[in-house]
């Protein structure tokens, strides 16, 4: 059953017309497991030639054709060297094709190619053709236009120099990544570069259709009036839809399974006739090697099949008298055998020479008897069951039935009542055949032994998994004191792997199951003394059980950010109590991004404000930031003259412009805190963070950053930012840079963790009152929660889902920590999802160690 399950969408335009299939796309899909697509995977190619040359449309076709033939003809096994040979090889052609053009007359090419071979993908490019593909979370162009980057000053299109037929040498760009379930690919003409932005890319390789981008494409060339366009979108899917995986058992996941089994079952039948094929073609090869041509020489040529004197016919066949004849012989010697003449009384006396007369027997039945003995004919005939119609195959069994009950019922009424004397072989003749008796005892004792070695087979069988599953359990506790003994991080990390193993080994005992009480509470604390143990070496740690609190209500949409009200107890405000019953979250549509709120205890989604609602004279945009202000919540949005701030009056919305906002460039993410009423923003203005004063959000900010302070300190690659009494900037290593009145004052960075910190996209800060406090970092790549210490950077823990459970941390995109009980709640925006989890107790330490704290920063901004 294959893994993955790949769906590609094409798009053409040529002159303004859609075309079903495009002639600049191809796509080579594997035949069977003989063909020889079949080891280095599926190939897309897409080309592009500059329209004004001629023969420009040969040119493309030639440079597909000859990478398909010459990708898969290599004998190399390496996919990456067969695309760069594929290349050059085509660009060859194409150059040696341009020498006898004249100058003005030359055809230039660019070409992306993909390769997709199970769920590796490897792409080659060349310009002006253009790629976009996601690997782990982040999104590459190739190549990246330069509208990408706001510091770059000039959108020119891009420059055609190194196209194929330029040159006789080119070297093309080769990228390799690892397509997940789910993730997609857009190959497209250049054209579409410069109208795609880095939001809109991203959404759409999010979008899981690969006929939803080809569609977008399609209306982005309809509204910029390109002629001839070309796009293809390839999108990578698990077999299984997430119902089916969930529910094996329901109508979807039998129906889709069935599906996969028919699928599997064609692809092994194909794969079977043509393993005969080649097998059947081997050998006639071989034979014909095997088998020399005769020498003409010595041999003598081919005798004509025809004759043109055929011989003569030979005489008939004497097979003697007829059957008739023969009957009619054979009925008159009987006639006179049974004549024979009379003979005188002396011949029975011995006188004279006289033929003996021969005396016959009669040894048929009597009248009495024949009358109640079978016909000669059996009452029922056998007839082999192909012979027999549908009606006769039916009425069988009960015909069967039948017929032994009438046999029954015939050996009752000839049996005499009285047992008649036994009759000695050899002195008589019997017509009747004496039949055994059924040896039923012995049939009784046969059952009998065969169960009793049955059930000592299952005895002996059950003993032994019951050993096997002790040894591993008894392998499994070695495994883990080795872990308790040893004397540095590393060796426990070994044993740890070792450990996990033998419990890998331990589950998938037939034996331990819920069902067996005392291997399955073993199992259960072996589990556990486990996960200590890895929460020791690793500080890795589990939520006990998360809740999820409310879905997304549209379908293919997504939270982006969650807004929890503090827990207080002095407030009477009927308003502002009701405002506190309920936590807030944000949509993540950048194009019709709305604001819901969501009961405490868990509920359906209620949009709270949302575009295009008229709020006195304005009319709210797409939302891009919510927060919690002092006894209220409020919210940014995007509109086409600038960025409007939302608060609550009572029980109505109100507006204010935010001053100078018509000249922000927002790039990726908005981030936006309060702090005692001040407004912080960053990604509004490239590397800095404005402050708008409280109550004067319609004034021009103020640049908080002191420029003269950043000399030394690099912010550029910051995602996000948090304020509690300082400033902190999120880099996506885990480092947070400490600012206080402007300027940098601190670093925190946290300690190294296996595995490592590479790709961390927001954070939540937490504060003890007293200067300490902890940051959680969110990391979607490898599905987890990284608690540090505020002060040292130490890692306190990493938190995850547990594998066996039915939530995955796989769209992991934002964070909220309500610290106002003694065990802090988490809330976590999962994709579709808004999850609330305690905080899990920090693990003990592996061994003791003492780490010199360095005192944070406590000024204010």
């Amino acid at each position: 059953m294959q893994k993955f399950e790949t769906r590609t969408s094409q798009l053409g335009l040529v002159g303004g017309i859609r075309q079903q299939a495009s002639d600049l796309i191809i796509i080579a899909t594997p035949g069977s497991l003989f063909a020889p697509e079949a080891r280095k995977g599926t190939l897309y190619i897409l080309v592009e030639a500059d329209a004004a040359a001629p023969r420009s449309q040969q040119a493309c076709q030639l440079a597909a054709r000859t990478i398909r033939r010459v990708f898969y003809e290599d004998s190399t096994v390496s996919i990456t060297a067969a695309l760069r040979r594929a290349v050059s090889a085509a660009n060859k052609e194409i150059y040696q094709q341009n020498i006898a053009q004249p100058a003005g007359k030359r055809a230039t090419v660019g070409v992306t190619v993909a390769a997709l071979k199970d769920d590796d993908l490897f792409v080659a490019q060349v310009q002006p053709a253009q790629a976009y593909v996601i690997n782990g979370g982040e999104l590459r162009a190739m190549p990246a236009h330069p509208s990408w980057d706001p510091a770059h000053v000039s959108a020119a299109p891009f420059m055609r120099g190194g196209a194929m037929g330029a040159s006789l040498f080119i070297e093309p760009e080769l990228y390799r990544c690892t397509l997940r379930p789910n993730q997609a690919a857009i190959l497209c003409s250049s054209d579409f570069a410069p109208l795609l932005a880095r939001d809109e890319t991203d959404a759409l390789l999010h979008t899981r259709d690969a006929d939803a981008v080809a569609e977008r494409l399609h209306e982005l060339a309809l509204q910029h009036d390109l002629g001839d366009a070309h796009a293809l979108a390839i999108e990578l899917r698990p077999p299984l839809s997430p119902a089916a995986e969930r529910e094996p058992l329901s109508p979807a996941g039998v129906s889709e399974r069935g599906r996969l089994a028919a699928r599997s079952l064609r692809g092994w039948l194909s794969t079977l006739t043509g393993e005969a094929a080649l097998i059947a073609r081997r050998r006639r090869t071989e034979a014909a090697e095997a088998s020399p041509p005769p020498d003409p020489m010595r041999t003598m040529p081919e005798q004509p099949r025809h004759s043109a004197s055929p011989p003569s016919r030979p005489a008939p066949i004497n097979i003697g008298e007829g059957l008739g004849e023969r009957y009619a012989r054979s009925q008159q010697e009987r006639e006179r055998a049974n004549t024979s003449p009379e003979l005188p009384p002396s011949a029975y006396l011995g006188e004279g020479t006289y033929p003996t007369p021969s005396r016959r027997i009669d040894l048929g039945d009597g009248p009495s008897l024949a009358a109640q003995a079978r016909p000669y004919r059996s009452r029922y005939e056998m007839r082999p069951f192909v012979d027999l119609s549908w009606g006769e195959r039916l009425a069988l069994p009960f015909n069967r039935i039948w017929l032994a009950i009438d046999e029954a019922r015939r050996s009752r009424s000839v049996r005499p009542k009285t047992p008649p004397a036994p009759v000695v072989r050899g002195q008589g003749l019997s017509y009747r055949r004496t039949r055994p008796a059924f040896p039923w005892l012995l049939l009784l004792v046969l059952v009998m032994v065969v169960s009793a070695l049955i059930v000592y087979g299952m005895s002996i069988t059950r003993q032994n998994d019951q050993q096997i599953a002790l040894e591993y359990f008894t392998a499994a506790e070695g495994r883990l004191a080795i872990v308790r003994e040893a004397v540095n991080e590393a060796d426990a990390l070994s044993s740890l792997d070792l450990a996990r193993q033998a419990i890998d080994e331990v589950r998938a005992s037939p034996n331990v199951t819920d069902t067996n009480p005392t291997l399955w509470l073993r199992y259960q604390e072996l589990q556990r003394e486990y996960e200590r143990a890895l929460a020791a070496v690793q500080r890795l740690t589990f939520f006990d059980s998360p809740t999820v609190l409310s879905t997304y209500p549209l379908p293919a949409g997504s939270f982006t950010s969650v807004v929890v009200p503090p827990a207080t107890s002095v407030v009477t405000d009927p308003v502002q109590l009701d405002a506190l019953r309920y936590i807030y979250a944000l949509g993540g549509d950048k194009a019709s991004a709305q604001l819901y709120r969501i009961p405490r205890d868990g509920g359906t989604p209620q949009p709270y404000l949302r575009p295009n609602d008229q709020i006195g004279q304005a009319v709210v945009g797409p939302l891009r930031a919510a927060l919690w202000r002092i006894d209220q919540v409020v919210a940014v949005d995007q509109a086409p003259e600038g960025f409007g701030y939302y608060f609550r009056n009572g029980n109505e919305w109100n507006y204010s412009k935010l001053g100078g906002s018509e000249i922000w460039s927002v790039r990726d993410r908005l981030s936006i805190r309060e702090y005692d009423g001040n407004l912080y923003i960053w990604g509004a203005v490239p590397n800095e963070v404005l402050k708008f004063q409280s109550g004067n959000y319609g004034d021009t900010p103020e640049y908080w950053l002191d420029p003269a302070g950043l000399a030394d300190v690099d912010i550029s690659g910051a995602v996000d930012m948090s304020v509690d009494g300082a400033i902190y900037l999120l880099k996506p290593n885990g480092t947070v840079l400490t600012f206080s009145q402007g300027r940098p004052v601190g670093e925190i960075k946290p300690e190294a963790i296996s595995p490592p910190i590479s790709a961390v996209t927001h954070f939540f800060i937490t504060s003890d009152g007293s200067g300490g406090g902890s940051i959680f970092l969110v990391e979607t790549l490898s599905e987890r929660i990284i608690q540090m210490d505020k002060v040292t950077g130490k890692v306190v823990q990493q938190i995850k889902v547990r594998p066996d459970g039915d939530l995955r941390l796989d769209k992991l995109d934002g964070i909220f920590v309500d610290n106002s009980s003694a065990r802090p709640t988490l809330y976590l925006v999962n994709g579709d999802q808004i999850i609330r989890a305690e905080l899990p107790a920090p693990p003990r330490p592996f061994r003791d160690q003492s780490a010199a704290p360095t005192p944070a920063p406590t000024a204010g901004p």
